[in-house]
């Protein structure tokens, strides 16, 4: 989804759930150090005919994602992978999720917990690309970290460790199919984990090579 970006001004990515928010708001699109990812559902059948000309003007910066299945949190799954792609590629960005939806804090509550940069939005009112040094939790339980500087590299997470390890020990019962193995990573996580934090360790696998995703959702594990 992203490349590492030349020296300069930290980057912002903003995700927007447009299943969830219908409105982008069009002066952030071609806008300097922004890199905007739509992920549009695949019950959704009519865009913006100016928005789409604006997208379109600017496709360097921009990425219009429209998903094929219409699965409960289809679109959830779809931003996380996002997100965790462009955390590994530029940890020291500042990421921003437009979504209404309030599953999205404790993916966000975690990151934060790992010095990175990220919010949640509602709508893009809210939006600023002049965010504090210390990022905001979403959530009272979270913690107030302060942002770590950008090493160019993300850490692997203790989760996807755990994850990578237990597939590795059961190469005989690796699930085949993407949807399966989301499943099977929650399972390893054990009781509390969220479909986004199973997103965001598949996202995790990916960037690293070891899990690659074809274009029917069949999978092939690379250790």
């Amino acid at each position: 989804m992203v490349t590492t970006p030349p020296p300069g001004p930290a980057m912002n990515y903003v995700l927007v759930d447009f299943e969830n928010v219908h409105h982008v708001d069009p002066a952030i699109i071609g806008a300097k150090a922004v890199s905007l990812v739509i992920l549009v559902g695949a019950k959704q059948k009519h865009l913006d005919a100016e928005m789409v000309v604006k997208l379109f003007e600017h496709a360097a910066s921009v990425q219009l994602i429209r998903l094929t299945g219409s699965e409960k949190n289809a679109v959830d799954f779809a931003l996380a992978y996002y997100l965790g792609r462009a955390v590994l590629s530029d940890p020291g960005a500042y990421f921003h999720i437009v979504s209404k939806d309030s599953g999205y804090d404790p993916l966000i509550a975690h990151l934060q917990s790992r010095h990175i940069r990220v919010r949640r939005h509602k709508d893009f009112s809210t939006l600023t690309f002049a965010m504090p040094a210390k990022a905001t939790p979403t959530t009272s339980a979270a913690k107030t970290v302060p942002a770590a500087p950008n090493t160019g590299k993300a850490e692997a997470s203790e989760a996807m460790n755990l994850v990578l390890a237990r597939l590795r020990k059961n190469s005989s019962a690796r699930p085949k199919k993407e949807k399966t193995l989301l499943s099977h990573i929650k399972s390893m996580l054990g009781n509390g984990a969220t479909d986004a934090e199973a997103a965001s360790v598949l996202a995790e696998l990916c960037a690293a090579g070891h899990v690659r995703i074809d274009d029917k959702a069949g999978l092939s594990y690379h250790f």
